[in-house]
């Protein structure tokens, strides 16, 4: 019996056919160049996506794509990989002018320049970001007295003499308007000048529920009024020469949350967007007490979004044929243009 079970076993696996299975066909990356149109246009949403999640400095502007890589992805989709070269602008992020109408610092006024790694993915004709990483730094001292020996660098946010311009400055303007009361969010820039000496300092500002005459009674009780901010700039020559200007915006939504001593903390948020940093510089007139001063607000430090500083795990890139030894595979033409300068 045993035997006849076996026999019909071994019938039945020589009467088997084997289904022919092709081998694996992956996908072909794409070759596109640095400055055509579908990279610039991935390059001006990845820029967009950076700067309204940015919450400190500046708005940056895009100033050469360095690198593209487009990759399949499985099941649908395209991703794009993208080095980017930006540029600060003017802007201040409380600015409610868009960063492509900000006009991009001159290099002879310390230039800070960002770089960018972005991904993004492309699927049915429209781009989202899936991540990005970046970091910026001021071009350096000895590049900057090379194009302009006599132009003044950025100085240390939390040194004694830009604070003391800072608070100068705002005061003077309060004291002359006594219809708005503004506080300090955040001091942007600043340049210690010689010859004569003076200090040159950018700052954001905010509105309050107070007029002059409220925050001389009770200054701690001044609360930002209605997501109203604004920027103001000023040279402080000596304490009773001072020259300082603000601009006030209009309501507009930031997320921005702000530590005020004896009151508990204010959140002005946007959706989709938190902002986790307690910072006593906000309204308080003070700079984080670092051990190491900083002269710029680092793109590095930006806050998260829908968009993660890792890859996106739902997201995976096919695997890119080998092209054929000949004839020999199109590279793109990168870097690509660039757009201000070179720094």
């Amino acid at each position: 019996m045993k035997a006849l079970v076996a026999l019909l076993l071994l019938t039945q696996l020589l009467n088997c056919k084997s289904i022919p299975v092709g081998p694996f066909q992956p996908l072909l990356s794409r070759v596109i160049d640095c400055d055509d149109p579908e990279s610039e246009e991935a390059a001006a949403i990845a820029v967009d996506y950076i700067n309204s999640h940015n919450l400190h400095g500046y708005k940056f502007a895009l100033n050469s794509i360095e690198k593209i890589k487009v990759l399949p992805r499985r099941p649908t989709g395209e991703l794009f990989l993208l080095e980017l070269d930006l540029l600060q602008t003017e802007c201040h992020i409380v600015n409610p002018l868009p960063a492509e109408n900000c006009t991009v610092r001159p290099i002879t006024d310390h230039v800070v320049e960002g770089e960018c790694d972005v991904k993004l993915l492309k699927l049915d004709g429209s781009f989202s970001m899936l991540s990005r990483k970046c970091h910026s730094k001021p071009d350096s001292a000895e590049d900057i007295i090379q194009i302009c020996p006599d132009c003044p660098l950025l100085a240390v946010l939390n040194d004694t003499r830009v604070i003391n311009a800072v608070n100068l400055a705002l005061a003077q303007y309060n004291g002359e308007h006594e219809d708005v009361y503004l506080r300090l969010v955040e001091i942007g820039r600043a340049q210690i000048l010689h010859l004569p000496d003076s200090v040159s300092v950018e700052f954001a500002v905010v509105v309050t529920n107070c007029s002059g005459k409220d925050a001389q009674e009770h200054v701690d009780g001044c609360l930002p009024e209605d997501q109203r901010f604004g920027f103001c700039k000023a040279s402080v020559l000596t304490e009773g020469n001072i020259t300082v200007s603000c601009e006030v915006y209009g309501h507009q939504t930031l997320c921005l949350k702000f530590s005020i001593t004896g009151v508990a903390p204010l959140v002005i948020a946007i959706a989709g967007v938190t902002h986790d940093h307690l910072t006593k510089e906000h309204l308080g007139g003070e700079i984080p007490s670092l051990s190491k001063g900083f002269k710029h607000h680092d793109l590095r430090h930006f806050h998260r979004g829908p968009a993660q500083d890792t890859s996106d795990s739902s997201s995976q890139e096919a695997p890119v044929a080998t092209p054929p030894a000949a004839p020999v595979a199109k590279l793109p033409l990168c870097p690509g243009r660039i757009r201000h300068y070179q720094v």
